[in-house]
């Protein structure tokens, strides 16, 4: 290189090629940098450690070690293109049979439950709740025994509710629970 800091293009590309190969340079500067970006893996060696400098007798954690790049791959002549995965339905959730009684799993519950509900039927209009509590237990009751006969008094006492949001969510279940009961209420 000249004293003056410039340097020719040949001499840049000289310099680059003994970088790029220093077992020796071939006359083909494109050859070299074509054979020099082929090769699949590249040797960085070991970064140097950092300097640490002196903080009067103050004493500094150690350094944690140095992490080696891993391993590049021969990378495929043509890009490959991802596999198309097909994505499977989904499932409409799934409700129980119309005749399928609502259990806890424990067959005494179950039975006690369904007692409950049997004796509980006959008095709802007679306990002291609110129109959205006797609604719930009327709710209980379809959804526990399917019983028809409980579809009416439940509309009569979602008719009363005053919070129009209950109101409609409770007539939209008693058009629902008559459409899985398959029939207008007895």
């Amino acid at each position: 290189m000249d004293q003056d800091n410039t340097a020719t293009p040949d001499e840049l590309q000289q310099a680059i090629n003994s970088i790029t190969n220093p077992g020796g340079t071939t006359s083909d500067p494109v050859a070299d940098l074509t054979a020099a970006a082929d090769t699949s893996t590249v040797d960085l060696g070991t970064p140097p450690a950092p300097e640490v400098p002196d903080l009067g007798g103050l004493t500094t954690p150690p350094m944690p070690e140095p992490v080696a790049a891993p391993e590049e791959t021969e990378t495929p002549a043509a890009p490959v293109a991802p596999a198309l995965v097909e994505e499977a339905p989904v499932a409409a959730p799934t409700t129980a049979p119309a005749t399928a009684p609502a259990t806890s799993g424990d067959a005494d519950l179950d039975r006690v439950k369904s007692a409950a509900l049997s004796d509980l039927k006959p008095i709802v209009d007679k306990i002291e709740a609110t129109p959205d509590k006797k609604f719930k237990i009327y709710k209980e009751i379809i959804e526990s025994t399917n019983d028809k006969t409980c579809i009416e008094p439940a509309y009569n006492i979602a008719k009363t509710l005053t919070d129009e949001q209950a109101k409609a969510d409770a007539l939209l279940y008693i058009v629902e629970e008559i459409d899985k009961l398959g029939g207008a209420a007895a």
